[in-house]
């Protein structure tokens, strides 16, 4: 596979990231708030388990734990591409991470927090494969995280 293939691959499963978690933010915030965290969540492992997506996501996050421009391109997608998608679906152009924490009233860590969650589980499951993290039902860790995630946002 081409250099460039493989990138828009990647872009374009992040794309697919971006906007299910900017959909699933926008309907938790237009309804009730203590939705947030378990919308996010299931929008979040809809992706990680379509086999269609994953191996794209696979090689964004291998490439941002090996190399300074993978981590660039995740530091990117998180601060900036990821809440502005988020934004356009509340309607607020170029949302950033600090606009996206002054939305929804925490303190800017609670949302890298939250994240390092999230991110933690999808790199003990799909890349360690430690188990029983690898092969519990996804609607398993959901249950696991809302709370924690809930707590930070």
């Amino acid at each position: 596979m081409s250099e460039s293939v493989e990138a828009a691959e990647h872009a374009a499963a992040l794309d697919s990231l971006g906007d299910v978690l900017g959909e699933a933010g926008a309907a938790a915030l237009a309804g009730q708030r203590a939705q947030l965290a378990e919308k996010l969540l299931r929008a979040a492992f809809e992706v990680w388990e379509n086999p269609a997506i994953r191996p794209n996501l696979l090689g964004l996050l291998h490439a941002a734990v090996n190399s300074e421009e993978g981590a660039e391109k995740m530091r990117q997608f998180l601060a900036n591409q990821l809440f502005a998608q988020v934004g356009k679906a509340i309607g607020i152009d170029g949302m950033d991470i600090y606009q996206a924490a002054e939305t929804i009233k925490v303190p800017v860590i609670n949302i890298n927090a939250a994240a390092g969650q999230v991110w933690g589980v999808v790199l003990l499951r799909y890349v360690v494969k430690l188990e029983p993290i690898a092969s519990a039902p996804a609607e398993e860790l959901i249950d696991l995280l809302i709370p924690t995630i809930r707590r930070y946002l």
